[in-house]
């Protein structure tokens, strides 16, 4: 007797249990979020990361040309002073290039324009004939002008070698401050990228690290295209959960749901399920499992003041998860 009223006891938990699971509604949380945000990224750097060195404080009003973020640009600048010093050396390599080019090539000259004028007198005295001069005094004359003739041409030669030489020094010199200066605007582009202002008068809401949801700090080491922090717009809002891949079967587009916002928690709000995406992420931060990202439209109600940021908990009154 005892035996079958703890059996029947433990039937009718396990049936209250039941009930209660079959009426639990299917609950989200969700963030707010702006379809029009300025999103601050970690920039690419010749060391891949990069220190966050200075952040305007969390919920401040950024003006229009604020500055929001700065990175540690310690290197780059080391690296644009370097190459302002190697600019000025190799636009002095330059001149010392041009002066040594024009005494060379006004020595090739002068020594061209002396063989030939040797070599004009070489002809003139081989013209003579034989029957004025000894045999001796002919034949030097001719050998004379032979020689007049190889001189000349050696000199021709030479005075085009150091035209050519001259050219491709200066070419090559220019070349390589046109490089330097490249490294310059660059080195000064990427130092530019160190210092990010805003672009619109808004709050100031830091981003999360992307392994371990952990809020970004001064002094964290971000890698290129993290998220640092963002100015929302409070035009085009949203919100943005994730549904967890047993729950998906729930979501259907258009659906009404419940939400109550933690800040307002007084107000019941009404959103619809306008997006949910076909494939599933990982969210590392949650564990193993995957989730799809499921975005909710509603109307601005003009008696809150809303912002990006804001946690949501949207309940689908109409679903039960044990369905």
């Amino acid at each position: 007797m005892y035996k079958k009223l703890v059996l029947l006891i433990a039937l009718s938990t396990i049936n209250m249990l039941t009930q209660v699971f079959a009426q639990t509604p299917l609950i989200l949380s969700g963030q707010i979020k702006a379809s029009d945000n300025q999103t601050f990224y970690a920039p690419k750097t010749d060391n891949w990361r990069v220190q966050v060195q200075w952040l305007l404080p969390e919920g401040d009003i950024a003006k229009k040309g604020d500055l929001v973020v700065v990175f540690d640009s310690g290197s780059i600048q080391s690296q644009i002073e370097q190459e302002k010093v190697s600019l000025i050396a190799a636009n002095e390599e330059l001149f010392r290039i041009s002066s040594s080019g024009e005494h060379s090539l006004l020595e090739a000259t002068y020594g061209q324009k002396r063989t030939a004028l040797l070599l004009d007198k070489a002809r003139i005295d081989a013209s003579i004939s034989v029957e004025h001069l000894s045999k001796y005094d002919y034949q030097k004359n001719q050998l004379d002008l032979e020689k007049a003739v190889v001189a000349n041409a050696k000199s021709l030669e030479n005075l085009k070698q150091v035209k050519v030489a001259n050219n491709v020094a200066l070419t090559k010199q220019k070349i390589s401050i046109v490089k330097h200066q490249d490294k310059l605007k660059y080195n000064e582009y990427k130092l530019k990228q160190m210092s990010v202002v805003a672009e619109r008068t808004g709050p100031v809401l830091y981003g999360t690290h992307p392994w371990n949801g952990e809020k970004v700090f001064v002094g964290m080491t971000a890698q290129p295209s993290w998220r640092i922090a963002e100015i929302p717009s409070v035009n085009g809002l949203y919100i943005e959960a994730w549904v967890h891949e047993v729950d998906y079967k729930h979501m259907h587009l258009n659906t009404d749901v419940d939400f109550k916002l933690d800040a307002f928690p007084q107000y019941n709000l009404v959103a619809t399920l306008t997006e949910i995406s076909s494939q599933p992420e990982e969210r590392k931060e949650w564990g193993n499992d995957v989730y799809y990202r499921a975005v909710f439209s509603f109307s601005m109600d003009e008696a809150l003041t809303l912002l990006p940021g804001m946690s949501a908990q949207l309940e689908f009154t109409g679903v039960n998860i044990s369905e």
